[in-house]
């Protein structure tokens, strides 16, 4: 499989709107840190934009991340933000499709490009 290591572009659709923005990620044999950065939209609320912290694993095509942290981009916290949970696999197009869900049982589904030239 490639290095998950680059820029990704994510999206996000779950039960009460979406998130739309960037993966930051670096793969250290099966270890992945890095994080997301994103516009959430829900449903009645003012978009914000979110920086989540992430860390987990890849086993074969198969990619768990789990939130560490969250805050605005420019480092002030996010009061009662349920981190997520994604789960996902690497596919044959080179795209990371999976599920997330957070404390509060909220699902959604994402899916992360690789943006063009960052591959590693």
């Amino acid at each position: 499989m490639d290095s998950l290591t680059g820029k990704w572009t994510f999206t996000e659709e779950f039960e009460c709107g979406t998130d739309k923005g960037f993966a930051f990620l670096e793969q250290k044999g099966d270890l992945i840190v890095g994080y997301l950065e994103y516009e959430e939209c829900i449903e009645d609320e003012e978009p914000f934009m979110v920086r989540q912290i992430v860390e987990g694993n890849v086993q074969g095509h198969t990619i768990v991340l789990k939130g560490l942290e969250v805050m605005h981009p420019d480092g002030t916290p996010i009061l009662n933000y349920n981190l997520d949970v994604l789960e996902g696999t690497y596919t044959h197009e080179k795209k990371i499709v999976g599920h997330s869900y957070d404390s509060e049982d909220v699902c959604g589904v994402f899916v992360m490009t690789r943006v063009v030239g960052d591959e590693l």
